[in-house]
């Protein structure tokens, strides 16, 4: 994993439709093969930002289908990103897509994937399923992994109790019951590690999100904080024999300015890299490794 800039007017090669030279350079995490950037998550320079996050068991990638947009799960980042400036221009061209069943090789199968899409206006959720694509607005502008999007908004219905204020006694008009600690209005949020419960977290910390002035270093840290609410810690969830799953790193995009920031597990000093500072009129990819050390800040 890297941060890779593909710059305007790379010539990515897709397996199946024309390969037009990408009209707009984009920034983000990828693993790059064959001088090709498969990225998870990236943000292009007019502020669309994608991500691709796991949907082991719902995702379906169909057969090649005549008179579609046949593209590779791999690709489709890339695809949309080099050619899209808003929603509107996503919603359009997703009307001719089918994610073909096509890997990028023997030792790179496809992973099941649903995708985010957002910029400034809102957000999406593409779907690969059997019946074909689903494009579902998206009002909470927060996506994790399975169940289906839908679930997932259904499921906030379960939660519309819960609120930052302390809570009001409701329970009896007899008994004289009052809060005896702060936050409690919050009690019934779930805090397992399952991705239903990680949406539902979320989604109630960056809805009542409170920012403490309008300064971009004070949105990246509290952006960086919401995404802390659902922190995956190795050793929590095992995933196999002495195999935990883990949050290998985290970004924000000011989709501004084209400002990408990460951190990493190792690495919790915040990275920014500016895709505007490139010459994004290259033919070659810019590719950054990830910072995976963090330095200690002596004060004394």
């Amino acid at each position: 994993e890297e941060i890779v800039i593909t710059p305007r007017g790379y010539q990515f090669s897709y397996r199946c439709v024309k390969s037009p030279q990408a009209s707009y350079a984009m920034v983000g995490m990828a693993l790059v093969q064959e001088n090709i950037p498969l990225y998870f998550d990236a943000m292009n320079e007019c502020g669309l930002c994608m991500a691709g996050l796991n949907f082991p068991g719902n995702a379906v990638y169909l057969a090649k289908i005549p008179g579609m947009d046949n593209i590779a799960p791999f690709e489709l980042i890339p695809w949309v990103l080099s050619q899209c400036k808003t929603l509107a221009e996503v919603r359009s061209l997703s009307g001719s897509l089918n994610l073909a069943d096509i890997s990028f090789s023997a030792e790179l199968p496809n992973s099941p994937l649903h995708f985010m899409v957002s910029d400034q206006t809102g957000s999406l959720v593409i779907e690969p399923m059997q019946k074909g694509i689903c494009v579902y607005e998206n009002p909470v502008g927060v996506l994790t992994n399975n169940p289906p999007f839908p679930f997932h908004l259904q499921n906030l219905n379960l939660y519309m109790g819960l609120s930052a204020a302390t809570p009001q006694n409701c329970f009896s008009k007899r008994l004289d019951l009052k809060a005896d600690s702060r936050g409690m209005g919050a009690i019934g949020l779930p805090g397992d590690l399952s991705s239903a419960s990680r949406f539902v977290r979320a989604a109630f910390c960056k809805e009542n999100s409170v920012l403490a002035d309008e300064r971009e270093e004070t949105a990246v840290s509290q952006f960086f904080h919401i995404l802390g609410a659902v922190y995956q810690l190795s050793g929590c969830n095992l995933v196999a024999d002495r195999s935990y799953e883990y949050t290998r790193y985290s970004s924000c995009c000011n989709t501004e300015k084209g400002i990408y920031y990460y951190t990493t597990y190792r690495n919790s000093h915040i990275t920014k890299i500016d895709l505007f500072r490139e010459n994004l009129n290259t033919s070659c990819l810019i590719r950054y490794p990830k910072i995976e050390t963090g330095a200690f800040y002596e004060q004394n």
